[in-house]
């Protein structure tokens, strides 16, 4: 039997208290120049601080984990504190983001970093004995060049990285982006998918990526059973990762619908706990919330 609707959580719900050093270091740098390396004492800092991560996952009844790859730190001590954790399904890792990580950039090193990235997520994805890569078509960078010519390139580069990865039997799941990316809308997400055509790649469907926030029932069933995964935070017509209940989401048709399609993964949350103070914190206010959502969608609790 299929496994019913469940909590998931991503690592980038923790952001708001990750060590700003490491945030910038890690993450940040990559949307605004070339990503470096993190020092020995980082790759520390970044391995006590996902130690804490997974012993608050862990600890408080979540179920599912989406871990986020960055090429700036040392895998083998960032993972260790992954790979010794207990009673989480390691569900999907994310892939790196940003102008050196674009997918669908003129640039052709920019897109060969991003291939090179997908590929080392893949390889973190088999070591983890993780299925899902979560990957986004393309980054917010002005380009002068047309749209439809960056979604092509999008379509090169990701069908590159899937045909490696179906080698390894891990899927990409593309996931739209709300501002100027290519892959901004729904209808890209799955022209893009259809162009690729590879039965290993699918929707990661992300309801704070998507609007108008009213229609997200009937869009969950137009992406019907491309849809992989799924991130949940709430919305009001912009990106906002608020936690679910704070926007104009309908949960209990958002719920409803994924049952329709068939979806039987974990609902991650990709959401922004306003005012939490550690990774403990974090996780129980998402606990919290998710007993809400089960009430009000029927959902396993």
């Amino acid at each position: 039997m299929p496994k019913p609707l469940r909590l998931g959580i991503s690592g980038s719900s923790f952001v708001n208290v990750m060590p700003s050093e490491i945030l910038s270091a890690a993450y940040l740098t990559a949307l605004r120049d070339r990503p470096g390396r993190l020092d020995d004492r980082q790759n520390r800092m970044m391995a006590d601080f996902m130690r804490d991560l997974m012993r608050a996952v862990s600890s408080c009844g979540i179920e599912a984990m989406e871990c986020y790859h960055s090429t700036s730190w040392d895998d083998d001590l960032v993972l260790q504190p992954v790979e010794e954790a207990r009673g989480v399904e390691l569900w999907s890792v994310h892939a790196p983001y940003g102008r050196y990580f674009d997918p669908s950039s003129p640039d052709e090193e920019a897109r060969e970093s991003a291939v090179a990235g997908l590929l080392d997520t893949v390889a973190v994805a088999r070591r983890l004995g993780i299925e899902l890569v979560v990957v986004h078509p393309g980054a917010n960078i002005d380009c002068d060049v047309p749209k439809r010519a960056r979604l092509d390139l999008a379509v090169q580069s990701l069908s590159r990285a899937a045909d490696v990865a179906a080698e390894d039997g891990v899927a990409l799941v593309v996931e739209p982006l709300p501002k100027n990316e290519p892959g901004n809308s729904l209808d890209e997400v799955m022209w893009i998918i259809a162009q690729i055509n590879r039965p290993n790649v699918g929707i990661n469907f992300d309801v704070n990526h998507v609007f108008p926030p009213e229609e997200m029932p009937g869009l969950i069933r137009r992406a019907g059973s491309q849809v992989m995964s799924v991130h949940i935070s709430d919305q009001d017509g912009q990106e906002r990762h608020w936690m679910p209940f704070e926007g104009r989401l309908d949960w209990k048709g958002i719920v409803e619908s994924l049952r329709q399609i068939g979806y039987r993964g974990p609902l991650i949350y990709e959401a922004h706990v306003k005012g939490a103070k550690s990774c403990e914190e974090v996780a129980r206010a998402v606990v919290e919330n998710y007993r809400r959502l089960a009430a009000v969608g029927g959902v396993g609790c």
